[in-house]
């Protein structure tokens, strides 16, 4: 894993972009005492160094008609496809968000946005069907009190400091 140097400069726009997703550079220039051009820079910086990837819209599942949110936990027997086959295969599958390959009891933790209960059948009859799952176990999420996509919202100002010090 690769570490980079940071100084304060840097954990300042990095902050902004992950809590705002985009920056007004003007604004942000003023505010830090830096030149737009610096900021241009390091965001550039972020972007080569892999920091920074990409630029996502937020999307508000509920609002598109996914409202359903599903956990499931996959056993998987590798005596046919690897672990890395079967994870490529869950990810493929319509309505997998995110796919985990697992050290413990469950071999995968896959979490899907589906948008009732009939869709949730049809991914289930897909996962089940995948070859390479022996077993799965579905949970419902009833509600969330935590869904959080930004990485740097979720860590107080102490952990924050030592991150970037």
């Amino acid at each position: 894993m690769t570490q980079v140097t940071l100084d304060e400069v840097d954990f300042q726009i990095l902050r902004r972009l992950d809590e705002n997703g985009d920056i007004d550079v003007d604004e942000l220039s003023d505010e830090l005492d830096v030149s737009t051009s610096t900021i241009y820079y390091r965001m550039e910086k972020y972007r080569n160094k892999g920091i920074l990837q990409g630029e996502i819209a937020k999307l508000d599942p509920q609002k598109l008609g996914l409202g359903m949110t599903a956990i499931t936990e996959i056993n998987a027997d590798y005596d046919g496809p690897g672990y890395e086959e079967v994870a490529e295969k869950l990810t493929s599958l319509s309505g997998v968000q995110r796919v985990f390959f697992m050290l413990g009891e469950m071999s995968f933790y896959v979490l899907s946005r589906v948008r009732d209960h009939e869709h949730l059948q049809t991914l289930m009859e897909d996962i089940i069907q995948t070859e390479g799952v022996e077993n799965s176990t579905t949970n419902i999420v009833l509600r969330s009190f935590k869904d959080e996509d930004r990485l740097l919202v979720n860590y107080d100002e102490e952990d924050l400091e030592a991150l970037f010090s």
